[in-house]
């Protein structure tokens, strides 16, 4: 099936296929979260990877059309599910506007984000999403505005516990020279605005990344070996080499 462009054609010009830096108020995102945005702003395409979805799936897709960053699209790649009309139906029901990528089968978190990235056409960022978080209605907009802000190509969010947000699962992660995860924090640890600073971490955990999609592409995407655990790791690993910066925006809630 082809998905048709999510978003306009970007300029062909030298200067549009090399973007550079800039202040977020020059690139046209409010340096305001809670305040009104200008008409044109980056456009940012969430691609979220389902495989049969829980209970928690309407609450997913409702929290990504509550966004208020207005430049947003959508692109559900479901990936092998039993029943894929039936989470048809509860996309059409729940975020009409979304676009939706079939797969016949299952290939892993990264290998499904690859796949639905191929479809879309224009995007200044990719927001890589599971199909079990809940956004804040400002998460999307203050990530791309610390993108600009720290000039990085990972922004990552605080990710709290989906029953008491008081609690802390993930804020950013580091890693041993084997690559073996090392957390920043206790999962279940109070949020006491301790890890509130923005800051240069190792890597994302892929519940909800960030991206910006020119780096995304010269990365080549996901490592397509790696079906299951360690892909995010990985792809970070690899934009740190690059010398991309990887944040972590703790102002950005999921």
């Amino acid at each position: 099936m082809t998905v048709p462009d999510l978003t306009p054609q970007r300029d062909s010009s030298p200067s549009a296929r090399d973007p550079q830096p800039a202040d977020p108020a020059a690139a046209g995102v409010a340096s305001d979260p809670t305040g009104p945005l200008p008409d044109v702003v980056p456009p940012v395409v969430v691609v979220l990877v389902a495989h049969d979805p829980g209970w928690w799936f309407e609450e997913t897709l409702a929290s990504i059309g509550a966004q208020r960053y207005p430049n947003t699209s959508v692109l559900v790649v479901d990936a092998g599910s039993a029943d894929p009309e039936q989470v048809r139906a509860r996309v059409a029901a729940t975020l009409p506007g979304a676009h939706l990528r079939r797969l016949d089968d299952n290939p892993g978190f990264g290998p499904a984000v690859d796949e639905g990235v191929r479809s879309v056409q224009g995007a200044a960022f990719h927001l890589l999403c599971h199909d079990d978080v809940r956004l804040e209605p400002d998460t999307v907009q203050i990530m791309v505005e610390e993108a600009f802000r720290s000039n990085a190509g990972f922004v990552g969010a605080k990710v709290v516990d989906w029953h008491d947000p008081r609690r802390l699962l993930e804020v950013g992660m580091g890693a041993d020279r084997f690559g073996q995860p090392s957390p920043y924090v206790e999962r279940g640890d109070l949020d006491q605005a301790q890890h509130d600073a923005v800051r240069d971490v190792f890597y994302l955990p892929g519940a909800a990344t960030l991206v910006r999609a020119d780096l995304f592409d010269a990365l080549g995407g996901f490592d397509p070996g790696i079906d299951f655990h360690g892909e995010d790791l990985e792809l970070c690993w690899r934009a740190h080499v690059a010398g991309a910066r990887v944040v972590v925006a703790p102002d950005a809630v999921i």
